[in-house]
């Protein structure tokens, strides 16, 4: 197998691949590692769902993904789906739509996320990592299971982060909503990021002999829009590590290589990071608290 690294890219390790008659839905797809994960993917051949919160913005990737390359993806390859993780109620509308559509899902790709500095809530009430970062991916994937097992083998690809090693999380998993502690967007964030992975490593567990795949990935430092709500001292910060940052051509690479390779196809219940596996947050390979976790989420989301 050819070596790929931090400074491979989503064209490089998916190059010979053929997805054609593959259906893949990727959330957050209108700009950064979605957009690039989006282009690719239809690039060699899948048809691909934009699943965003903003519909025009959607759109207008869309646009520019068949403006760049005419003659390469064509317009019925790409579909546009509204979908607000931030909300349960749209998450429900948007499975719901999806699934009325009638295709098969072969690929989903949990890529869309925030990161905010101060404590948010979304409708529901959550604080806003924990209830877009977690609760919105696990029950878009929920809603979506059934479909994803009748079209295996199947994948699912979940965007996490290193920032996990900030997590507060315990073993316990209390105050996911800090509703009693000070309040951190850094350990709030990363407690997410940790949840990502946690799930990904369940969905392995419970759905691998039915045919599905999951791993979870950290893309690296991406020159994306994730920290346009960061305060001013954090931008600087951010302006002061350009050199080492990834492009999102970069930054999608782990995803692409996860949701493409035949060898990531039959292997499922891993952590990467460019390109190659790497170790997640100590409680990351707790299936007690991932059970746990997965059944909290379940009466949170009304499941």
């Amino acid at each position: 197998m050819t070596a790929f690294g931090k400074r491979s890219t989503a064209e490089e390790v998916s190059l010979g691949i053929d997805l054609r008659g593959r259906h893949a839905l990727v959330t957050g797809a209108n700009t950064g590692i979605g957009l690039e994960t989006t282009r690719v993917l239809a690039l060699r051949g899948a048809s691909v769902t934009l699943a965003c919160r903003n519909t025009a913005r959607a759109e207008a990737a869309r646009a520019s993904l068949l403006d760049a390359h005419p003659s390469e993806i064509t317009p019925d390859q790409l579909d546009i789906a509204a979908l607000d993780l931030a909300s349960l109620e749209s998450v429900r509308r948007s499975a719901a739509e999806w699934l009325a559509i009638g295709r098969p899902l072969h690929l989903l790709v949990n890529n869309a996320g925030i990161m905010i500095p101060d404590r948010r809530e979304t409708a529901d009430g959550f604080e806003a990592h924990f209830g877009t970062n977690h609760l919105g991916h696990f029950l878009l994937t929920r809603l979506l299971l059934e479909r994803i097992r009748a079209s295996a083998p199947a994948r699912i690809v979940n965007v996490s982060s290193d920032a996990q090693r900030f997590a507060s999380l315990t073993r316990e998993l209390t105050d996911l909503s800090w509703t009693e502690r000070r309040f951190s967007g850094w350990r709030s964030y990363g407690d997410s990021k940790l949840m990502n992975v946690l799930f990904s490593n369940e969905l392995d567990r419970r759905f691998a002999a039915e045919g599905i795949v999951s791993n979870a990935l950290h893309p690296g430092l991406v020159r994306t829009e994730l920290g346009r709500d960061q305060s001013l001292w954090m931008k600087v910060f951010g302006l002061a590590l350009l050199p080492i940052t990834k492009s999102p051509a970069e930054g999608a690479a782990t995803s692409i290589l996860l949701a493409t390779s035949p060898e990531h196809g039959e292997r499922g219940g891993g952590y990467y990071a460019d390109c190659a596996p790497s170790r997640p947050h100590r409680l990351a390979g707790d299936s007690l608290v991932a059970g746990a976790l997965w059944k909290k989420s379940e009466e949170l989301t009304g499941l």
